[in-house]
């Protein structure tokens, strides 16, 4: 009897099994079809306009063209200097791009203007910022309208230009990125959808997916080029951590992206189109591989920044080692980057105790992701400094257990991880120590805790103070300007303390709102135009405050405890004005430039917490209050991720 009950059991286990397998294979086949019909129909409706007119495009006819300052010459048209407009003068028809060759050594700032009827059938235009990239000789224009006429328009030309071979482009053409990165959202949406439930409880998962996905597209969307804060500094480091212990002859082409006093990564010239995007990519891995290899780039590590470069320089070394082209070098560190920042963000929010949703939306938001895809220590310094945090807060708010001594002494290693490039932030090590006693198993644990925090802290601070001690110089900022002395910065706070501190407590006061809740910490992106939603990411922020940190986690954490909390914080943001008072300001200025958003961003937890009340309840489920933060997240970043896709890869 108990063996027949036992085969039953075993018989019914088996067919759960197999309809789960069913149910997994039929799911994954849905996938795989909505990815293929999908990624078709997408690449179908952006070519709509050019069926039946073939991969040619056609050339404008010289008679078509008048000419205001340019001369017809070798073929083309000439600009010996100054300004110049080419305008050329179209049938009406649908536009898709404009295309040009040019001759120059100057770098091309042309204006495009178009002239079409609108739908009421009056006449409008639009204008096009046409700026390309030193070592381009082609530039191809998305234009997208019923053409009239169009014109080039150029000025403060030096050494002359010559403009040819102009053509009216309507081909259809299969874009491999818009394929790659449609099927890349196609599949994140299917996953987000099949597992709604499990995404609906744990949050944490909904970010994976949601970041990875957007993640991805951005990194192949943006060009192998500057685009980030410093990005040519920590490319540089980075790609030196690579060759360790080795070294590489690299082409002046190449080493003009470690560089930011030259124009092969000048960051307001990018290309900005699929076709100009492919031609960079090609001439940089021509270069990289038959350049004039006139530079020795030595392997070596970087000091205190080695920790947030080492998922970059790793990837390089094994796209390097598989003899990868040189955007693939470059987009392979990128990639790594984001890889790591996502999996200790997941571990970050699935560890902290309160304030998951808002942890998960300040992860998603534009300058978040835009970090994470761009080469800067930045990442490791947010994502660990944030597991740090998750860790320590659940240790103090566990509910029965006292606190785990392995997991804090794992919580600091983390701190060390993420401070160490930027050791500003060494005071946040002091907030393990608001850790009431009582949470501890005895004494003798609370004291040695204490300890190894003030050990914590005052070797992060040492790594930072020591070295502008021994050598001020070293530390300064050459973007500052040749009135930057930090010696003499030095010198000054030391005599006049007060009066420095009214200098840095009025600069973090005017620019606290902009800093810790708006478009500085969470829109710019570098380089490019900062990411949209201007007013809604501001309420977003507010609305989680109120909500989001739980109401009897939140009671254990007093207001003295609060306090504490608030003073370490700013102790840190003092750091960050000093740092850049010291090394980016002529000596006894008033006013403290370089310090930026950013900066707050690994920060920015801890003082919302301080700033959270009880006195607003949701009514909603977690389940709808996750999904809710899950697509405000996904909104912001992916309206932005789609812009700088369009921007660069159409």
């Amino acid at each position: 009897m108990l063996k027949n009950d036992y085969t039953i059991k075993e018989r019914k286990a088996d067919e759960q099994v197999k309809v789960q397998k069913g149910r997994l294979i039929k799911e994954i086949i849905i996938v795989l079809l909505c990815m293929v019909l999908g990624s078709a129909l997408i690449e179908l409706g952006a070519n709509i306009r050019s069926i039946g007119k073939g991969n040619q495009s056609t050339v404008v006819p010289d008679e078509s063209i008048t000419l205001e300052g340019f001369v017809r010459e070798g073929g083309g048209y000439y600009l010996q200097s100054g300004e110049g407009v080419l305008r050329c003068e179209l049938n009406g028809e649908y536009l898709k791009k404009f295309i040009y060759d040019f001759d120059t050594k100057d770098l091309v700032d042309a204006k495009i203007t178009v002239g079409y009827d609108n739908s009421m059938g009056k006449e409008e235009t639009v204008t096009i910022e046409d700026r390309n990239p030193i070592l381009l000789t082609r530039s191809v224009v998305n234009v997208g309208k019923r053409a009239k006429w169009l014109q080039i328009s150029l000025s403060n030309i030096g050494s002359g230009i010559l403009i040819r071979n102009i053509e009216a482009g309507n081909s259809f053409e299969l874009n491999k990125y818009r394929i790659f990165s449609s099927n890349i959202l196609i599949l994140g949406i299917c996953l987000l959808v099949i597992f709604r439930k499990k995404i609906g409880k744990e949050i944490e998962y909904g970010f994976a997916v949601i970041a990875l996905a957007l993640g991805i597209v951005f990194v192949i969307s943006i060009p192998t080029n500057k685009i980030g804060w410093d990005e040519e500094t920590h490319f540089k480091r980075a790609y030196e951590m690579s060759l360790y212990p080795g070294e590489e002859k690299v082409s002046s082409e190449i080493a003009g992206q470690f560089r930011a006093d030259t124009f092969y990564n000048y960051p307001y010239f990018q290309p900005q189109s699929y076709e100009e995007k492919q031609n960079l990519n090609g001439l940089m891995n021509y270069y990289y591989k038959d350049g004039d290899h006139a530079v020795t780039v030595k392997g070596k590590f970087c000091g205190v920044y080695t920790p947030g470069l080492v998922p970059q320089a790793l990837a390089m070394k094994i796209a390097r080692a598989m003899g990868m082209p040189f955007d693939c070098i470059f987009l392979a560190g990128r990639f790594a980057e984001l890889l790591v920042y996502v999996f200790v963000m997941f571990f970050a929010i699935r560890i902290i105790p309160m304030g998951k949703r808002i942890l998960t939306f300040i992860s998603l938001t534009p300058t978040s992701l835009f970090l994470a895809v761009t080469y800067t220590y930045d990442t490791v310094v947010f994502c660990f400094i944030s597991l740090a945090f998750a860790i320590m807060m659940r240790e103090w708010l566990a509910e029965k257990e006292n606190v785990n001594m392995k997991r804090m002494l794992l919580a600091n290693v983390f701190l060390i991880i993420g401070c160490l490039p930027k050791a500003i932030y060494a005071p946040v090590a002091l907030i393990q120590t608001l850790i009431p006693a009582k949470r501890y198993e005895n004494k003798k644990k609370r004291n040695q805790m204490m300890v190894v925090a003030g050990i914590v802290f005052l070797l992060l601070l040492a790594s930072f103070v020591i070295p502008q001690m021994l050598n001020p110089s070293a530390m300064e900022d050459v973007r500052g300007g040749a009135n930057v002395d930090s010696g003499q910065q030095m010198s000054l706070i030391l005599i006049h303390p007060f009066a420095y501190a009214g200098v840095v407590l009025k600069n973090i006061w005017t620019n606290l709102t902009d800093f810790a809740f708006a478009e500085a910490c969470y829109r710019l992106l570098g380089h490019l135009e900062p990411a949209p939603f201007q007013y809604l990411i501001p309420i977003l922020v507010v609305f989680l405050i109120a909500t989001d940190y739980t109401e009897k986690l939140n009671r254990k954490i007093n207001w003295k405890q609060k306090t504490g909390i608030l003073i370490f914080l700013g102790m840190s943001v003092v750091l960050i004005w000093t740092a850049l008072y010291v090394a980016f300001n002529a000596p006894g200025s008033t006013s403290i430039g370089g310090v930026q958003g950013r900066y707050y961003r690994p920060l920015l937890w801890m003082l919302y917490l301080v700033c959270s009340s009880n006195f607003v309840e949701i009514k909603a489920s977690n389940r709808q209050y996750n999904r809710f933060v899950l697509g405000a997240g996904m909104l912001v970043s992916g309206v932005t991720v789609w812009r700088i896709f369009h921007m660069f890869c159409i």
